[in-house]
C-alpha cells in the first residue's frame, strides 16, 4: 500500500516568488511566479490574458519558457491580479537553471 504522505502530483509544485515577464506577439506584461514544476508554472499578472495563445515566460537567471496557458483565475485578495497556470511546452534557455529551480526533495 502506498504511503499516504507520498506526493500526489507526478511533478510536484514548488512555491517560488520571482519576478518574470510574460510576452505575446502583441504585448508584454510584468508579473511574478507563484509556483513551478518540471511541467508547469503559475504566474501572477496584473491583467487578464487569453488561454488560447502560447506565451514566453522569462524568469531571472536566463530562463525562457514557451508555455501554454491552461487556466486563468482572478485573485480577489490581491486586488486586480490574475493567476495564470501554464503548461511548459519548451525550455528555450536556461534548462539546467530551470531544473534546479523546480527540484523538490523527496524525503
Amino acid at each position: 500500500m502506498p504511503d499516504e504522505r507520498q506526493l500526489k502530483r507526478w511533478f510536484p509544485r514548488r512555491k517560488v516568488s520571482l519576478p518574470c515577464t510574460a510576452s505575446w506577439p502583441d504585448r508584454q506584461v510584468r508579473g511574478k511566479t507563484v509556483d513551478v514544476s518540471y511541467a508547469g508554472v503559475g504566474v501572477l499578472l496584473s491583467e487578464p490574458v487569453g488561454v488560447d495563445v502560447e506565451v514566453l515566460v522569462q524568469i531571472p537567471e536566463g530562463i525562457w519558457l514557451r508555455a501554454r496557458p491552461v487556466y486563468l483565475q482572478q485573485e480577489h485578495e490581491n486586488g486586480a491580479k490574475y493567476l495564470v497556470g501554464c503548461k511548459i511546452e519548451l525550455i528555450e534557455r536556461g534548462e539546467q537553471q530551470w531544473m534546479n529551480l523546480c527540484y523538490v526533495p523527496r524525503w
